[in-house]
């Protein structure tokens, strides 16, 4: 049950993170698990949502419960609807072991089915105004917790849109405020790169994503512009003949009081950094039975 969409994760870099987070919380032990109860004391627990919600972080919790060789069962999968009281995971071993993972399972369960609870509640607001638009994430992410996030918002039925620099070209204004014009840009881009690497511009004004599509962007991203810009942005470059082929994608500020509106224009995608800086945690508790 616990191979949904884990060929996103990397795996050296997921245990290597699940090492850290270990280490941060029980690096030194547990001083008060370790006076009170025998290193041979053992015991069950389960973890139980306080809140309804999309469960994400099942697959990495696991690894860590078996690091510590704790026996789990579990009762639900990443990307599965969860709600109030609900068992997710019965789990039995060292009764120091489990306290021991306590804190840091619940805070990587929470904070990934936050995320993944959010994506959800963007990809069907979306959805059901336009069945063709997608929802993206940004790299706006917590240093070192990309791949949770980046993976949570997946689980929520979102793109994670570029991982980092490598993974796609995105021409940006900073780009263009070093001193190269975006025709340049684009030719020099064109000249040390193969026909089949997607290039991206940000832009800003109607204008710009008109010159964007006239130097044969493949993707424009329409950055902090309203609804009715971006509206007329998309209808400009089609009556130009222009927009063969061409994703729009909008970004900025995007959140749940702009959303449907955005969702109307048509856009190809809605990148939202919204999803994973400003996500909640969804509530997990751990109880002794």
């Amino acid at each position: 049950m616990f191979y949904i969409l884990c060929e996103f994760l990397n795996w050296g870099q997921m245990n290597s993170d699940l090492t850290r987070f270990l280490k941060e919380d029980y690096g030194h032990g547990d001083i008060t698990s370790e006076l009170l109860f025998p290193t041979n004391l053992r015991t069950k627990a389960v973890i139980i949502t306080r809140e309804t919600g999309i469960i994400a972080g099942c697959i990495l919790v696991n690894e860590l419960f078996q690091e510590l060789d704790l026996v789990t069962d579990w009762h639900f999968q990443d990307g599965d609807t969860i709600k109030e009281n609900d068992r997710i995971v019965s789990i039995e071993g060292s009764a120091r072991h489990i306290l021991a993972l306590e804190r840091t399972s619940l805070n990587i369960l929470g904070h990934m089915s936050g995320i993944a609870t959010n994506t959800k509640k963007a990809v069907d607001t979306v959805k059901k105004i336009n069945p063709f638009t997608d929802v993206a994430a940004t790299r706006k992410t917590l240093p070192g917790l990309r791949q949770l996030e980046k993976y949570s918002v997946i689980i929520g039925g979102g793109l994670s849109h570029r991982y980092d620099l490598h993974d796609m070209i995105i021409v940006k204004d900073t780009h263009l405020k070093l001193g190269k014009n975006i025709d340049s840009i684009i030719k020099l881009i064109k000249e040390k790169t193969n026909s089949s690497q997607k290039i991206e511009i940000e832009t800003t004004t109607i204008k710009d994503a008109i010159k964007a599509a006239q130097l044969g962007a493949d993707i424009i991203m329409l950055d902090n512009m309203t609804v009715d810009d971006v509206k007329k942005t998309i209808s400009t470059i089609k009556q130009l003949h222009l927009s063969h082929k061409i994703i729009f994608e909008v970004s900025g500020g995007i959140n749940f009081s702009n959303l449907k509106n955005y969702a109307s224009t048509n856009v190809d995608i809605i990148s939202m950094g919204y999803l994973t800086h400003s996500s909640k945690s969804l509530d997990f508790s751990l109880k002794i039975i």
